[in-house]
């Protein structure tokens, strides 16, 4: 009698059970894996935009601003929600706004070098100050104690926080936080 390769019933079900709970298990920690990667590509978005900042006002020997933007032309007064963008601008009469001409970037008026538009996913990004101004040195103006952005997770769960300081010098770190 000839034998018949095969898998039986028995092997089947074991293998169907065995893929079902590796399935359960490795879904949501998939899931949190995205949103952290997420989370860690909207703190370098801002990041980057404070060291560009901080770069510019050195390489121009001028003051340069970031602020909280909703039109991404101008500054939001008072708003230190982050969460619908910033501008990046060069501030050549430190005034803390875009004075931004008709033919912009001239040596003579401010300059929007750079727009963000802030997290997606329903995200947000709340700070201690609704803008930074960085001088020709690297050193920002008019803060005493460092200027914290606070990122959360839409649905937050465990380290889901960013916490993103910027000091008196300059100088940016990033740390993460637990949920509220």
């Amino acid at each position: 009698m000839k034998r018949q390769n095969g898998f039986t019933l028995v092997e089947l079900l074991i293998t169907i059970v065995v893929l079902t709970l590796l399935m359960a298990l490795g879904v949501p920690a998939f899931k949190e894996f995205i949103k952290n990667n997420r989370l860690t590509g909207q703190t370098n978005d801002l990041v980057i935009a404070l060291q560009l900042t901080r770069s510019e006002a050195i390489k121009r020997h001028s003051a340069a601003t970031i602020c909280a933007s909703t039109d991404q032309a101008s500054c939001d007064v008072g708003d230190n929600d982050w969460t619908t963008g910033w501008i990046v601008f060069s501030d050549l009469d430190q005034d803390g706004v875009a004075d931004t001409g008709t033919n912009a970037c001239l040596d003579t008026e401010d300059c929007i070098m750079r727009t963000g538009t802030g997290p997606s996913s329903n995200n947000t990004l709340i700070a201690d100050t609704n803008q930074i101004m960085y001088f020709p040195t690297g050193l920002v103006r008019g803060i005493d104690a460092p200027a914290v952005f606070t990122l959360t997770a839409d649905d937050c769960e465990r380290n889901q926080v960013r916490e993103i300081t910027v000091n008196v010098h300059g100088h940016t770190t990033v740390a993460k936080k637990p949920c509220p």
